[in-house]
């Protein structure tokens, strides 16, 4: 594949001519798995609104029937009987939510291995494909010890490695009542790994109240004043810096914020490559939502629009090209 207009094309092609007589089969499935999520949501909200109703009549029927328990024991077995109906209600109201991934990994299972024919050296798993060393280095995180991951994309671009990993990292801290975690990251990374070796750190930060600077770089002022409204840059490599973060780059770098519906966006740019962490809320690279049709074909481009935002910015930066800084 050698453009963007090249992989767009490849995957409207895929589209049409091979991806609709897939999942074809799954729009009943769909039906039925949406049928059920929905009515355990009615039947959750149907306990929420009697929690009270509940609350009086086995009051009621605790006192009459067990008058010869103590009033701590009633007291204990009337706190039994609401965790019972909590944990009914939150089971239900839960639901919907795990009926739908259910769906939607079976789905997946079939979907991507065609899709990703639009971008022939790329592959999807489950499997964690960014090494914590990656990460760590990058400098864009405080410290954690735990991460979560979902889907999962390698491929090579214009004689550049690519990795995309949808994950969450958390700090732990403490355990039973004194355990605390903190979300450090929840969204995307993204690992670009050129022939092309930078020399220098560069951070790219998103603007906060309170500026730090971070140990050993120094802040880089930009000519685009709307950029530096939006981001801190920092690096030990000035002249570095201003090579890289161009016009153009900033503008991708923008439109990738844009093409995942991200809240913030930052970047590392050291000499084992580039990290980008796109963060966001929801659930990424999604193809089988259930109150949309299985072959729905915005569901289907929006993750193209993801891939083809990352694609670009490899055409900007040229990172295929092993020239000298």
């Amino acid at each position: 594949m050698k453009s963007i207009e090249e992989f767009r094309e490849n995957f409207d092609k895929v589209y049409y001519n091979m991806l609709l007589d897939v999942v074809a089969p799954f729009e009943q499935k769909r039906k039925d798995a949406l049928k059920k999520a929905v009515i355990c949501l009615i039947c959750g909200l149907i306990v929420a609104g009697l929690f009270p109703v509940i609350y009086k009549y086995v009051d009621l029927f605790l006192m009459n029937t067990f008058q010869s328990l103590p009033p701590d024991d009633r007291s204990d077995l009337m706190g039994y009987i609401m965790t019972v109906q909590g944990l009914i209600f939150i089971g239900l109201v839960a639901a919907p939510s795990i009926i739908a991934k259910d769906f939607e990994n079976s789905l997946k299972g079939k979907v991507m291995p065609i899709l990703l024919r639009s971008l022939p050296k790329f592959k999807w798993s489950s499997e964690k494909c960014i090494t914590s060393k990656f990460i760590i280095n990058a400098k864009l995180f405080g410290d954690y010890n735990r991460q979560s991951g979902d889907d999962n994309f390698t491929g090579k671009y214009k004689n550049v490695d690519v990795k995309m990993w949808e994950t969450e990292l958390g700090k732990e801290t403490g355990s039973g009542k004194n355990r605390t975690y903190t979300v450090r990251f929840k969204g995307v990374l993204v690992a670009l790994e050129p022939p092309r070796q930078y020399k220098g750190l560069t951070l790219i930060k998103k603007d906060n109240l309170i500026d730090i600077t971070p140990q050993g770089l120094e802040q880089v002022n930009l000519e685009d004043v709307e950029f530096e409204k939006d981001y801190n840059v920092y690096s030990d490599d000035q002249i570095e810096a201003r090579y890289v973060l161009t016009t153009a780059f900033m503008e991708r770098f923008k439109n990738i914020k844009l093409a995942f519906n991200a809240s913030k966006i930052e970047a590392s740019i050291s000499e084992q490559g580039i990290l980008i962490a796109i963060s966001t809320g929801r659930d990424l690279f999604k193809v089988g939502k259930l109150w949309r049709l299985v072959a729905d074909y915005e569901q289907f481009k929006t993750m193209a629009n993801e891939f083809a935002s990352i694609l670009e910015l490899i055409d900007t930066l040229k990172l295929e090209q092993n020239i000298g800084m």
